[in-house]
């Protein structure tokens, strides 16, 4: 190994130590994940990844779910936006496809998955989970659902948050099932069936 390569992985692992810890713990729970899936995350493993004490990483998260919470609404973030396209077919396609994507090419599908199984066993991860990132995207959703009944591209008499949940429900089962593949086809053809119904 020359001393080029060995000043430059001291120059990696210097920047990463001057990274705030919490970053790194995001960082190596993140890696984890994509590695070995939720059920080989563990706090230990993240405090030997990141370098981070375990006292900090419980002070931060008291739980491996609280830390998969925060690793999921990083990434949905990216993706909670009205998009308010001016045609619902297109603002909902929009919206189901930003799901698809960060639920199979981004490390919050793993967490997503994980933070469900936890939901059964303990039911306060679920009620935060719901007050966060899916409250959230369930309210876009409405905005976009009740913005296109006023502008008389659904009818007036749908209900909306079963609408909502038809969606949600039907791309969280295909994630969770596995049975089929969960892409654009998909995400397009879903919103064209929802529509089929909800169309004035």
């Amino acid at each position: 190994m020359t001393s080029a390569t060995l000043e430059g992985r001291k120059a990696e692992r210097s920047a990463a130590k001057a990274r705030p810890a919490p970053r790194r713990a995001l960082s190596a729970a993140s890696d984890i994940l994509e590695r070995d899936g939720y059920t080989g995350l563990t706090m230990e493993r993240v405090a030997a990844e990141s370098g981070v004490a375990k006292t900090t990483l419980y002070r931060h998260w008291p739980t491996k779910a609280a830390l998969c919470m925060d690793l999921y609404l990083e990434e949905a973030g990216r993706e909670l936006r009205d998009p308010d396209t001016g045609d619902v077919a297109s603002d909902l396609r929009h919206i189901v496809n930003g799901v698809v994507r960060l639920q199979t090419q981004t490390v919050a599908g793993q967490a997503f998955v994980g933070l469900i199984a936890e939901a059964q066993i303990n039911p306060a991860s679920r009620a935060a989970f719901l007050a966060e990132f899916a409250e959230k995207r369930r309210e876009i959703t409405r905005r976009v659902l009740r913005r296109a009944i006023e502008r008389r591209q659904l009818r007036a008499d749908i209900d909306v948050d079963l609408v909502i949940d038809i969606i949600g429900g039907a791309t969280t089962f295909r994630l969770l099932q596995g049975h089929a593949p969960l892409n654009r086809k998909f995400a397009d053809s879903l919103v064209a069936l929802v529509l089929r119904g909800a169309a004035r």
